[in-house]
């Protein structure tokens, strides 16, 4: 009866481009993730990022089952950095990797396997509160430059900019994602930020702006909502901002 249970569960948790099965609380999931290359753009950092894609989708699937058994917290307000935190704990089997091209643009894709359970989020929740302690020791200049590492670490510089974002710093967060986007310029997740950003800056244009690069990389919210503007609320964005 358990696993008739588990079984139903999992069929109504399913997503699209993801295989999952669980055990004692303890998924198995397959998840695939690309990152449209730039030219001369370096192939170790397409990689991280469609590796972190990858690991972010099972993390959101898995998420979904365990606050809905109550194993971990529904992280509301925090969500998104709590995820892409957890996204850093779980490794990840490729399954398979390639390059390939369409038309004028190189993308890289990746599958992947992962093992995920309730531990990994605990674990992105103290990272967390270690990175807020930190941001707290920052000088006004430190703050405002947001200066951005040269170690590829999208699981940590993305979690910073929700958490920006939640502590309603906006200018402070179009800063940094400004500099985030030099680093990482095909990264959809940080369009998606920004469109977020203008939108609460009352930046119409360089919201749909924001979402149209979204939308040119492959996020189909990001398309959804060009296509709907009218309705366009800061919840629709796929993040997790408390007014």
């Amino acid at each position: 009866m358990r696993n008739f249970i588990m079984a139903a569960l999992l069929i109504l948790f399913s997503v699209n481009g993801a295989a999952l099965a669980a055990e004692n609380d303890i998924f198995e999931i397959k998840t695939e993730g690309s990152y449209v290359m730039e030219a001369g753009a370096s192939v170790d950092l397409a990689k991280q990022v469609a590796l972190f894609t990858a690991k972010r989708k099972a993390v959101d699937l898995a998420g979904r089952y365990l606050s809905s058994q109550s194993l971990i917290k529904a992280y509301e307000r925090d969500r998104d950095e709590i995820y892409s935190l957890a996204t850093r704990e779980i490794e990840a089997e490729i399954l398979e990797e390639k390059r390939e091209t369409v038309g004028t643009t190189a993308i890289y894709r990746l599958s992947i396997r992962t093992r995920i359970q309730a531990s990994d989020f605990v674990k992105a929740e103290m990272e967390d509160i270690k990175q807020r302690k930190k941001e707290k020791k920052e000088s006004f200049y430190e703050e405002m430059e947001q200066h951005i590492s040269k170690e590829i670490d999208p699981g940590r510089e993305i979690a910073k900019a929700y958490r920006l974002l939640r502590e309603k710093k906006w200018r402070v967060a179009m800063i940094y994602l400004n500099h985030l986007g030099e680093k990482y310029p095909n990264w959809d997740r940080i369009y998606m930020a920004k469109a977020v950003t203008h939108y609460i800056l009352h930046e119409p244009v360089s919201m749909k702006e924001a979402l149209g690069e979204a939308c040119r990389l492959g996020d189909r919210t990001a398309c959804d909502d060009l296509q709907n503007i009218e309705k366009v609320h800061a919840y629709d964005f796929g993040l997790s901002i408390i007014d």
